[in-house]
């Protein structure tokens, strides 16, 4: 190990704050930093955008169709908030409306990849259409027994091995050096056919076996010896295929398949015209609005269609809910027509927005509600005609309509309008300048700043990728010039971003749709929330903190950073919403109520202020009184364009409900949100060049802009709504979440047996016969241990990190809530005497923290590859560091699940307290020993024994807590001890490399 006695670059041994002696930093880094601390805390509206990639180039008539339509929603939710919520279905059918017709204006299509493909995509495309084809095997061949043969399984068996081992020799053995050269898409593909055929021929060799005689479908037999045939020619003769056919596959596969499809559907008449007809329409406007070179003012063809088509499924609806309301149930060729055209909307908006994962697993859903009479095992239903699941989905309240678009149309969307006025009165930047006074001097200051200033912007926006683009764009070069490497810089900014989402009081979405799954108050998801999110960040702050003691990366000088001090008392009245919101809650108003309380503290407190500091101004540091006509300008400026949008605007709302005064709430909602976008149209263009442009001070068109930026945020969340609402209606009408969760239970039941029966004939064997362990020791250690929980817990975050692969967190959770919360909620029923309302939220958050955690966990890390594409760092790689800056969270949610107490719920104050302080403590603890270095590398045994240390503090009981605190105590201390003569402040180079340019400054230390 090589040291230094003088802190590298010049800084304090406390790490309390950078010197500009010798050492320090040089100034044109100290300079270019400084830009970035500048332009970090003058960003604004970056996160409007949450699902990235929008059109930034609309002409005039689009952008102010945009604006119309975003006021539009806004008010329309404002409104009915105030007055009084819709009618479920109503509400929510005009939500989704409005915001399909934004998506198509707003986010094209995206382009087909057209040149080669790498290892993943080949497997992916070949499991996707070896599934389909033997789906297509299985309908096909049906009940007729003419397309099976009646022969022994051996026989099969024996021909299946040989075919299998006579093309893996062709491919690999049989002349060598005569192979061609497969791309990496080939060799992925061959290799997973290969793997496939294998397990379909295990499939049809042990499927409706009756004395060792079992019917083998023809059909399969063809697909098993095509998929040899076809892994022979991608590994052997990859030359045969020709190059067109990969960029045809992706530019016209999906078209392809889906006019297969519907020509199927017609000729079977399993559908009718009022299915085929709208989904060729939609089918002909997503592939014209990327090949057809026809345009409306710079804007697809296509794509104003497809838009228009959204705005009237959604507005059918609205219309004419009551009439379906008293039908529900009863297939109407009209519904199922609309119907159509609004899943398949939904699909292909989510495709724009939120990529493909989530519209593969939505599609395979409705797959399976078709088929359910030909899937195998437990997977097995009755199935339903496509008018039923086309009902199922989009008439009821059940599908689409679902709780999730019913959490969005509600709480989300106001909080949503909340947030993005908080960013429209400096809130952002007031935090921003918070964490740089607070961390930018300490250790590794930089990347601190980006831990808190990502969480910040996390919990508002609900989508780990908009921190990470927002905040990265500045925080990522900022940690890179301070010495950090581009990889761990990227994995800073993810982490914490991805963090974010758990978060109080936002939380994303997610807290919305948890108080509909759980039935918990806002309050008490808070609570509940409140030491995780404390124990995730703290975790992350000591992992960064002595990573940076490892790579020699010290603080910012004080001089360039701002002072607490002043910035609360110059912009604390800032924190009053926030204040606000906690105090409306906590007096047990509802969500709604306290995000209106919010929004409306947040607008007048800001023109309030604006008010009383409008008579000065500020000239060299001095404050100074401005002329009185200046002051009255300024007055003008800020009042009359309001005071005028709000008199035409109350006056034609009025004289609307009169003309209109026999129309259902509705339509009046409608018709009065409309007039006050049409007169903020006007008003806004009217008053353009009266546009104060100050990021920190409301106007109308700020405030009107913050409707719009909230609509933009929330488009997203609409859609990953909408589409988890087809998952969750398949779901609950295949009863498949039932069987899922008995499924989980039996595998644990299994296990959990197995390992009992394992310990029982150790007890017995002759080695611990001495020991006397009794004929239950097996059952009763496993009991004792909560195996099966742990168990159970294991596979449901396997199965929320895998779901969470190209899920937005919404989506994901909704899923998981439905398929995995269940299972667990039945197991800790049996474990933990705890409140009904406790175990629900212990497993609801446990399943919502592992889907927030897939966006950091690779391969599919989407937080790590946002972050990665700003600093140019390996996006795995990214998504390792992430993974392990965030470690401590990957273990939390199976503390507070054998601790309870960790979520605050059933306690009292004192054991409130006592679980914060054991949280804090066993999160440090956790998190140093999976960092490994303190003042030196730490051995391993040491490591061991603090994340034993850690896990034991915050375990149920005070004499484990205790111990724990002991061990924690007792192997700090001797590291400590033993490094006693080492400075505070060290680089080891026998550990993780040092980073960036500190490299090369310490190889000769």
């Amino acid at each position: 190990m090589t040291t230094d006695s003088r802190p590298p670059d010049g800084y304090d041994e406390s790490g309390a704050g950078a010197a500009t002696t010798e050492g320090a930093l040089d100034d044109s880094t100290l300079e270019s930093i400084g830009k970035d601390i500048s332009g970090l805390e003058k960003q604004e509206e970056v996160v409007d955008d949450a699902g990235m990639g929008s059109r930034q180039d609309l002409q005039t008539l689009w952008r102010w169709t945009v604006f119309f339509g975003a006021v539009l929603l806004a008010v329309f939710h404002l409104w009915t908030a105030v007055t009084q919520t819709l009618p479920p279905l109503q509400q929510r059918s005009l939500h989704l409306g409005l915001g399909l017709g934004l998506v198509f204006l707003l986010y094209p299509a995206q382009p087909r990849a057209s040149g080669p493909q790498g290892a993943f995509s080949g497997a992916v495309m070949t499991v996707g259409l070896m599934l389909l084809a033997y789906l297509t095997t299985g309908v096909a061949s049906g009940d007729n027994t003419a397309m099976y043969l009646y022969l022994p399984q051996w026989v099969f068996g024996l021909l299946a091995v040989a075919a299998i081992a006579g093309a893996w020799w062709w491919i690999f053995k049989w002349q060598p050096d005569g192979r061609g050269t497969p791309s990496k898409a080939q060799k992925s593909a061959g290799a997973t056919l290969l793997v496939l055929t294998g397990l379909m021929s295990l499939d049809l060799v042990f499927s409706d076996a009756a004395g060792g005689f079992f019917y083998l479908p023809v059909l399969g037999l063809v697909l098993v010896v095509l998929s040899l045939l076809l892994a022979v020619v991608l590994l052997r003769l990859p030359q045969v295929v020709p190059v067109w056919l990969w960029p045809a596959v992706t530019r016209w596969g999906t078209s392809v398949a889906g006019v297969l499809i519907l020509l199927y559907l017609a000729v079977s008449g399993a559908a009718e015209l009022n299915v085929i007809g709208p989904a060729l329409l939609v089918l002909a406007m997503v592939q014209g609005s990327r090949y057809l070179p026809f345009k409306i003012l710079g804007l697809p063809f296509a794509d104003v269609v497809l838009a228009l088509l959204g705005v009237l499924a959604g507005l059918y609806m609205f219309f004419n809910y009551e009439e379906i309301q008293s039908t529900v149930g009863i297939v109407n060729p009209t519904y199922v027509a609309v119907g159509t055209v609004g899943i398949l909307l939904i699909l292909v908006a989510a495709a724009r927005v939120l990529g493909q994962a989530l519209v593969v697993l939505a599609s395979a859903m409705v797959v399976f509600a078709y088929l359910g009479k030909y899937m195998p095992g437990f997977l097995q239903h009755r199935g339903a005609s496509v008018d039923q699941i086309v009902t199922n989905l989009w008439v009821s309240t059940e599908g689409v309509f679902g709780t999730p678009l019913g959490i969005s149309a509600t709480f989300i969307f106001l909080f949503m309008i909340f947030a993005a006025m908080l960013q429209r009165t400096g809130m952002e930047k007031f935090f921003t300048d918070l964490a740089l006074g607070a961390t930018g001097s300490a250790i590794g200051g930089t990347s601190k700043v980006g831990i808190v200033t990502s969480a910040f912007t996390g919990t508002i926006t609900g989508s780990s990728v908009a921190g990470t683009v927002s905040n990265g764009a500045f925080t990522i070069p900022m940690m890179k010039k301070s010495g950090y490497n581009p990889e761990y810089a990227g994995a800073v900014e993810a982490s914490s971003s991805t963090g974010g989402q758990v978060l109080p009081p936002i939380m994303g979405a997610g807290a919305f749709i948890m108080i509909e799954f759980t039935g918990a108050s806002y309050q008490e998801i808070l609570v509940a929330a409140a030491i995780p999110a404390m124990m995730f960040f703290l975790a992350q702050y000591v992992v960064v903190h002595y990573d940076s003691k490892r790579f020699g990366i010290g603080g910012l000088p004080k001089e360039m950073l701002p002072n607490v001090r002043q910035v609360l008392l110059t912009r604390g009245y800032l924190l009053i919403p926030i204040i606000a919101i906690f105090g409306l809650l906590s007096m047990g108003y509802s969500p709604m109520f306290s995000a209106m309380g919010a929004v409306a503290a947040v607008v007048a407190i800001n023109l309030l202020v604006q008010f009383i500091t409008v008579p000065w101004t500020r000239i060299d540091g001095t404050w100074r009184l401005r002329a009185v006509g200046e002051i009255a300008g300024n007055l003008v400026r800020l009042t009359l364009p309001i005071a005028v949008a709000g008199a035409a605007a109350a006056a034609l709302v009025w004289l609307a409900q009169v003309l209109v005064a026999d129309v259902n709430r509705g339509i009046t909602a409608l018709i009065a949100s409309a007039i006050i976008a049409l007169v903020a149209v006007v008003v806004v263009s009217a008053f353009r060049k009266w546009a104060a442009h100050d990021p920190d001070r409301l106007d109308l068109n700020s405030i009107l802009d913050g409707l719009v930026g909230a609509a933009r945020l929330a488009v997203p969340i609409i859609i990953a709504c909408a589409a988890a609402g087809i998952i969750a209606g398949v779901i609950t009408t295949t009863d498949l979440g039932l069987k899922l969760s008995s499924g989980l239970l039996g595998v644990a039941d299994s296990i959990s047996a197995g390992i009992a029966s394992g310990l029982d004939r150790i007890a017995a064997s002759a080695l611990l016969s001495w020991a006397d362990l009794g004929a239950d020791f097996g059952p009763q250690l496993v009991q004792d241990l909560r195996l099966d929980l742990a168990l159970i817990l294991a596979m449901s975050m396997l199965a929320c990190l895998v779901l969470g692969i190209g899920l937005p967190t919404t989506a994901n959770y909704v899923i998981t809530a439905t398929l995995a919360a269940p299972a667990i909620v039945q197991v800790l029923a049996g474990e933990f005497d705890v409140p009904q309302i406790s175990m629900l939220l212990m497993a609801h958050l446990f399943v919502y923290y592992y889907g927030v955690l897939a966006d950091i966990t690779p391969p599919v890390c989407l937080a790590a590859y946002a972050a990665s594409g700003i600093s140019g760092g390996n996006a795995v790689q990214t998504g390792v560091y992430a993974v392990r800056i965030a470690n401590a969270a990957f273990i939390m949610p199976f503390m507070f699940v054998f601790n309870p107490a960790l979520l605050l719920q059933d306690v009292t104050f004192l054991e409130g307290v006592f679980s914060v302080i054991s949280g804090a403590v066993g999160a440090v603890l956790v998190s140093l020993g999976l960092a490994g270095f303190i003042k030196r590398n730490v051995p391993w045994l040491l490591r061991s024994g603090l994340i034993i240390a850690g896990l034991l503090v915050v375990s149920p009981g005070i004499l484990v807590t205790v111990l724990g605190l002991a061990l924690g105590g007792g192997v700090y201390a001797l590291e400590s001890w033993r490094t006693r003569d080492l400075p505070n402040f060290v680089v080891d180079t026998d550990g993780m490399q040092p980073m960036g340019r500190n490299k090369n400054r310490f190889a000769d230390a």
